[in-house]
């Protein structure tokens, strides 16, 4: 019986492991909260994140925090990359709060949800320093209410080959 949770030990401890080196990893992690949770479309966020390896790939997450009754299906931002040389790559995303079945796309708990939202996946970057990040508001109306907090995320992947 003994030598059963032995194995099963080390067997849970293989599999954290390997999960813990699924090579992604955190590169830059920031976020900007709206005391009136409201997003004004006039307020564009602008954040500064430092790529310092270019043989890899990255992927920007946008991670939307809101309240559980969000009245929106979706949401429209631009996001603009700026690279250190000052090059601009700009292109508008949609980004869903549910399904084609209507089931909540967010992760809730209690009073806020977070909907995490791969932006950009594989993007490689041709040179290291600092990239600037604005996300645009798209909303049609001068307020979006219900919109806590804006975070992004930027993960480095695999090796460019």
């Amino acid at each position: 019986m003994k030598t059963i949770q032995v194995h099963r030990f080390i067997f849970i401890s293989m599999l954290i492991f390997l999960f813990s080196c699924s090579g992604d990893k955190t590169v830059f992690e920031e976020y900007r909260k709206f005391d009136d949770m409201s997003w004004n479309r006039f307020n564009n966020l602008t954040f500064k994140a430092n790529i310092d390896n270019v043989d890899k790939l990255y992927t920007i997450y946008l991670n939307i925090r809101h309240i559980p009754e969000v009245p929106y299906e979706e949401m429209v931002i631009n996001m603009s990359i700026y690279s250190p040389s000052g090059d601009l790559r700009t292109n508008d995303y949609t980004l869903n709060f549910t399904d084609s079945n209507d089931n909540r796309l967010s992760d809730c708990l209690g009073d806020f949800c977070d909907l995490l939202i791969p932006i950009r996946e594989d993007m490689q970057f041709y040179e290291a320093g600092i990239l600037k990040i604005e996300i645009e508001n798209k909303f049609t109306k001068i307020e979006m209410p219900g919109i806590m907090e804006v975070g992004l995320i930027i993960k480095s992947g695999q090796e460019i080959q």
